[in-house]
């Protein structure tokens, strides 16, 4: 087998056990099958290293989560209507049997579509790290100016429209909005009755329109089909997005921090905040991002504060450990605190 192949294949299993991991048994199972056609020649062959820009096998969300992406998507939108008819939103008792010759065979109908669809990034929009945030919010001092990097679709902006359930506390949400919840350890957040947020601005590379049917089809894609809580959550929030107005510049992370910190900091907390998103961006990207950061800290003072909110793989932050953690660091100062610990989905969140 091609070696980029046989590397395609192993991230596919890895993936596989992380759905399995993160309560996907459906995109568990499928991952693995399809890890078993990877080197046949066969259409995901052509998919993974077609095109001018072949996928990486060096990333590991490059073939999976997209290839699974763009299957629960034709399934969303019914632009393969065998393929619908058995996802878990129309037959909950799925049969793996089934789904899978379905599967390639909708890849191989829909090629050129979906040739297109996996060149961008997935872009989950995960609205249950919100909880994960919280304290973080919490800490500061408003009025907030929030500045999300790797946003989306922008969704997470609205975390203070939220409901949440921790287990042994909660926090009420405003009508329609997601109830997040989790399983939460630690100490209990301390939480102020309301949250100023003065204004609300993000940026990516590949911005998501929820005002758009067909970008709201690719954002809910990368849920995976049979976590119906997390799917339920996403179209809620979607609505909120939807009514309140969002826009996220289409921007790199370093371009626009340089640009929107090069301006004078705002009366307030200005937050920059982001959430498994870090991991994604080059050596470069990583440098100038922390350089606009850091140098608007040093102009920070007691009026006008910076904090920067992260929730990101330890090895994200250019540290040695295992686990994603959610940290703040804050100017004037620079004093940075470990708030908590949670997996990536924010399942489980831990108070340090």
């Amino acid at each position: 087998m091609d070696s980029r192949l046989s590397a395609h294949a192993q991230h596919f299993l890895k993936q596989a056990e992380w759905c399995a991991r993160l309560g996907s048994p459906f995109n568990a199972a499928l991952l693995r099958a399809l890890a078993g056609h990877i080197g046949t020649g066969g259409i995901l062959d052509h998919l993974l290293l077609a095109g001018e820009t072949p996928l990486s096998p060096e990333a590991a969300d490059a073939g999976p989560l997209r290839i699974a992406g763009a299957l629960h998507a034709m399934a969303l939108s019914e632009r393969d209507a065998a393929l619908a008819a058995l996802y878990p939103a129309a037959r909950p008792d799925w049969s793996m049997e089934a789904v899978v010759p379905a599967a390639l065979s909708a890849l191989a109908r829909h090629r050129d579509w979906v040739a297109s669809f996996i060149l961008n990034t997935p872009q989950t929009n995960e609205t249950r790290r919100s909880i994960a945030l919280l304290p973080g919010f919490a800490a500061l001092e408003g009025p907030l100016h929030l500045m999300e990097i790797g946003a989306s679709a922008g969704l997470n902006q609205h975390w203070d429209a939220f409901g949440y359930d921790g287990g042994g506390w909660s926090r009420e949400g405003i009508d329609g909005a997601p109830v997040i919840t989790t399983d939460w350890h630690g100490p209990l957040p301390v939480l102020p009755d309301t949250f100023m947020v003065a204004s609300r601005t993000g940026c990516d590379r590949s911005p998501l329109d929820v005002r758009d049917p067909d970008e709201r089809v690719r954002l809910i894609s990368y849920i995976w089909p049979d976590q119906a809580d997390r799917l339920a959550r996403v179209r809620a929030a979607i609505e909120i997005a939807k009514a309140r107005g969002v826009s996220i510049d289409r921007a790199d992370a370093a371009d626009w921090l340089e640009q929107q910190l090069a301006a004078p900091l705002r009366e307030g907390t200005s937050v920059i905040f982001h959430s498994i998103a870090w991991q994604y961006f080059d050596a470069e990207t990583d440098r100038r991002a922390r350089s606009a950061i850091e140098t608007a800290g040093a102009r920070a003072d007691d009026r006008h504060r910076l904090a920067w909110l992260r929730f990101e793989h330890q090895k994200a932050l250019g540290e040695a450990g295992q686990d994603h953690l959610v940290d703040l660091i804050t100017w004037p100062g620079g004093h940075r605190r470990i708030l908590a610990k949670a997996d990536p989905h924010a399942m489980r969140v831990e108070m340090l």
